[in-house]
């Protein structure tokens, strides 16, 4: 029997644990008008969140000192954030429900099957909609757009909407 070793030293895991409950004590239960407390939480733990940035209570963040979010972005209900590696979301940037944003994985060509990890950087007004995957080392370009339960595992270049599985462009976003 082999034993799996944590990547993690005992106080990340056990900073990790003092988030996980606060957040689930504190700002899931808030209403959605109770952003600033939520904010307090996630800088409270070394999140970057501008004042006007919003992360709804259900949003699950896993490590929030991984975390920055501009002016005016948003987090939205139930998206699971795995930021075991740096989440930017730039000014603009809106995140939808049940979206999946995922800094890591494993190294499939090493036995010892290691975590790897990269940041995602959703850039100014780009928009990833619900139930969309993001994966890690992954730039969403400014204005793009990340269709309904898309899954990126590639750059998204600025302006372009993005669908399917792998997500291929399907369009253009014309700017107002």
């Amino acid at each position: 029997m082999s034993t799996i070793v944590s990547p993690f030293s005992l106080s990340h895991r056990l900073r990790r644990f003092c988030w996980v409950v606060l957040w689930g004590l504190f700002a899931r239960p808030l209403p959605r008008s109770g952003f600033p407390l939520k904010r307090f939480l996630l800088q409270s733990f070394g999140a970057q969140i501008d004042p006007t940035a919003r992360v709804y209570g259900a949003a699950k963040v896993v490590a929030p000192w991984n975390l920055v979010m501009k002016a005016n972005s948003i987090l939205a209900d139930d998206v699971d954030c795995y930021n075991v590696d740096r989440v930017t979301l730039e000014e603009g940037a809106v995140v939808s429900q049940y979206a999946f944003l995922c800094t890591a994985s494993h190294d499939v060509h090493d036995p010892a099957f290691p975590l790897v990890t990269a940041p995602i950087t959703i850039q100014k007004d780009a928009w990833v909609a619900a139930k969309a995957v993001v994966g890690m080392g992954v730039t969403v370009g400014e204005g793009a757009v990340v269709a309904l339960g898309a899954v990126v595992v590639k750059d998204v270049r600025a302006g372009a909407i993005v669908g399917g599985n792998p997500a291929k462009e399907i369009g253009i976003r014309q700017q107002v």
